[in-house]
């Protein structure tokens, strides 16, 4: 049987959510500007009582039908998300500063593709990057749920942008980020990855830095503590290619490679798999004993 369409597939996919789901419960395709000002339709399902909606990429159900899930299936994805997310409710994690803190992640962006967003929320510009910070709402094994802290928020709770980047700070350097080799990588991230770099005669020489759920994971490229301890394993300083807003990749500097060469595998990289998330086309370098990252090209 031929599969259909992407929108024939958008269409039935919400005739048949709207057939499982409760007449309480509303499904709509939503656009969302995932990053970089690139626009994605997701599938949401509010339950008329100010819950947050779980949000699913319909161009990630629609992959996985065509390579041989039913419709049914992707159906039951969507419902299973929602029943096993919990009730969220804004109001019970903003009542007081002290609530909010610990919950405080950081986040990191392009400054440039993404400035205009960047407008009410407080950031840090960082070479041609902008780190930002968001609110963990739940997490689980399977990921994070978390909203962007805004102006607004400050204001309502009454707090100066330097207590946020505090809390920032703190946190961040409690999260777990890991440093794993190429051959580790499992999955679309690992298969991409090993396409574009193309290096089967360094594979040893290729890392991958990102956080336990390999997602938003790139900001690992500021811990420097971390990339100081791998660069003295190694005993040499480290290109840091940034792949996507995922991840970035490590390669120990061993001078058999030059900057225009893996600019070149950014660029690429960028081009054939937009729906990563592009952090940047440049290329970083990190020192070591410096402990601070630069722009080589």
């Amino acid at each position: 049987m031929k599969n259909m369409s992407y929108e024939e597939f958008k269409k039935q996919l919400l005739r048949i959510l709207r057939e499982r789901l409760r007449d309480s419960m509303k499904s709509e395709i939503i656009p969302v500007n995932k990053n970089n000002g690139i626009m994605k339709e997701t599938v949401g399902i509010e339950n008329g009582i100010d819950g947050l909606k779980p949000l699913v990429y319909v161009e990630s159900l629609y992959d996985q039908y065509c390579i041989g899930a039913d419709l049914s299936t992707c159906v039951s994805f969507v419902v299973g998300l929602y029943r096993a997310m919990p009730d969220l409710h804004m109001e019970q994690y903003f009542e007081t500063w002290e609530a909010v803190k610990p919950r405080i992640t950081v986040r990191v962006v392009n400054w440039e593709w993404n400035k205009d967003e960047l407008r009410d929320i407080p950031h840090k510009k960082y070479m041609d990057l902008a780190v930002y910070c968001r609110v963990v709402l739940a997490q689980n094994e399977d990921g994070i749920v978390s909203t962007v802290v805004k102006n607004s928020m400050l204001r309502y709770l009454e707090i100066e942008e330097k207590e946020l980047w505090e809390a920032a700070r703190n946190n961040f350097h409690k999260d777990n980020y890991l440093i794993r080799h190429i051959d580790e990588e499992t999955g679309l991230t690992g298969s991409y990855l090993n396409k574009f770099l193309n290096l089967s005669d360094q594979e040893d020489e290729t890392y991958i830095l990102t956080n336990e759920y390999h997602n938003n994971g790139a900001v690992g490229m500021m811990r420097f503590d971390l990339l100081e301890s791998f660069a003295a394993q190694k005993e040499c300083n480290l290109y840091i290619l940034p792949s996507s807003l995922n991840e970035v990749i490590l390669i120990p500097d061993r001078g058999d490679r030059t900057p225009d060469f893996l600019r070149s595998l950014v660029k690429k990289n960028n081009k054939d798999y937009p729906e990563e998330g592009d952090l940047s086309e440049n290329i970083y370098y990190y020192r070591r004993g410096k402990k601070q990252l630069e722009i080589i090209l």
